[in-house]
């Protein structure tokens, strides 16, 4: 069944198309407009604190994030080269390739139904999502459109870009000469229930954390508040235990935790909906398997901020995914694979072969962007080893998952 399952692999792979139908870019470009700088968002919060005290860490990033006049991700294109952070699949489209024979895959072991939903958790740009529609286009009269797309986005300004960057019409919200209908909604418990294949990468890095601090063998939730001067913002511990602290379980053998629910409840969400309706879902992401310590961080220009609230949406904020938190949140009926390394989930989804695939068509500097990428997204010391890859289905397979292979 194994050899089976990996020359299905094989052959999949050999269905992409030669390179000379891709974009061999190391990093895509796009144009890019700037807006003007939010300025107001750090008085918003001093006026907030002052009016009714010190505010959740939770809070902070949820304002800081997506706020609905200043929030970073609402009001410009925040990835890529021109913007703070790069994401995989900006790097290369070798990324989304195995992505989508990864969804491929999984649809064919269920039997191949139709028709079903792709749903995607945070699509940024909607460039992951393209290369997965590019693919499955390359199934004629298999899975190329006998499914709809459903984006969870909550930016106004992202979801433009994502109907522009997958040429979806205005009138019909159809991807252009498909049958492909993609639709938008703010939070996932908005969309339909249904067979459903989900993913979510770089998506619940992003969700709001609860930082707690053990003083003196109780844990105390780590607040933001107004400086003695008045004048800017600083983390401070809470005088006593919160309702969260003592509702939440902490681990004893621990210092240090940070907690999202909502990541929780997202969890909760998808896993159910697979559990009664079918599907699976693929979940890239920086991690670990359990926090065991601080990790909130900010970036901007690709480069780590020194202090996460000196300037409240101007920077994208970002945590370790507790991998051990979402298994404990997936219904009892759905079995979770992983995490795994993003290097041994693409070496076994076959991305060396399909490098050397483009490679014997490529001229010297697409070869040097290809390499460049391939180390990018494999590397120890880049994304290889910090971003990890957790699966969920309904089922335990016989075999091992193709890229959880042991």
């Amino acid at each position: 069944m194994l050899v089976r399952r990996f020359v299905n692999q094989k052959v999949f792979l050999e269905v992409l198309r030669p390179a000379s139908s891709f974009n061999l870019s190391c990093h895509r470009k796009y144009s890019v407009k700037k807006t003007p700088s939010a300025i107001t968002l750090m008085d918003h919060l001093k006026q907030r604190i002052k009016a009714t005290g010190p505010i959740t860490v939770a809070s902070y990033m949820k304002e800081a994030l997506t706020n609905p006049v200043w929030g970073y991700y609402m009001k410009t294109d925040v990835f890529g080269k021109e913007g703070d952070f790069t994401t995989s699949p900006e790097i290369s489209q070798i990324f989304g390739e195995l992505i989508a024979i990864w969804l491929v895959l999984q649809w064919s072991e269920m039997n191949k139904p139709t028709p079903f939903q792709l749903v995607e958790l945070g699509p940024g740009r909607g460039t992951l999502m393209s290369d997965i529609v590019r693919v499955f286009q390359q199934f004629k009269g298999n899975i190329d459109d006998k499914f709809s797309i459903h984006f969870v986005e909550v930016s106004e300004k992202m979801k433009q870009m994502q109907r522009h960057n997958l040429k979806v019409s205005e009138k019909k919200d159809m991807i252009e000469n498909t049958n492909i209908k993609v639709n938008w909604h703010s939070k996932i418990q908005d969309v339909p229930k249904g067979l459903s294949l989900y993913i979510a990468h770089e998506f619940f890095d992003a969700l709001p954390v609860h930082l707690f601090q053990k003083k003196e063998g109780h844990w105390r939730e780590i607040l933001v508040n107004l400086s003695s001067s008045q004048q800017v913002l600083e983390f401070v511990t809470a005088p006593g235990a919160s309702p969260l602290a003592m509702s939440m379980n902490l681990p004893e053998d621990v210092d240090q935790c940070e907690i999202c629910p909502e990541a929780g409840v997202v969890m909760a969400c998808i896993s159910q909906n697979i559990a009664e309706h079918g599907g699976c879902s693929l979940i890239v992401d920086y991690g670990v398997q359990r926090s065991d310590r601080f990790s909130l961080r900010g970036f901007k220009n690709h480069e780590l901020v020194s202090d996460v609230l000196e300037a409240p949406g101007h920077c994208d904020l970002t945590t370790n995914v507790d991998f051990g938190f979402l298994k404990q949140h997936s219904h009892s009926d759905v079995t979770c694979h992983g995490p795994v390394t993003q290097k041994t989930f693409l070496m076994q989804m076959g991305i060396r072969e399909r490098l050397q695939a483009l490679l014997r068509n490529a001229n010297e500097r697409q070869a040097q962007n290809l390499l460049s990428s391939y180390d990018y997204l494999t590397s120890n010391q880049k994304m290889g080893e910090k971003f990890k890859v957790m699966a969920v289905t309904k089922h335990k397979p016989k075999d091992p998952l193709a890229g959880f292979h042991s």
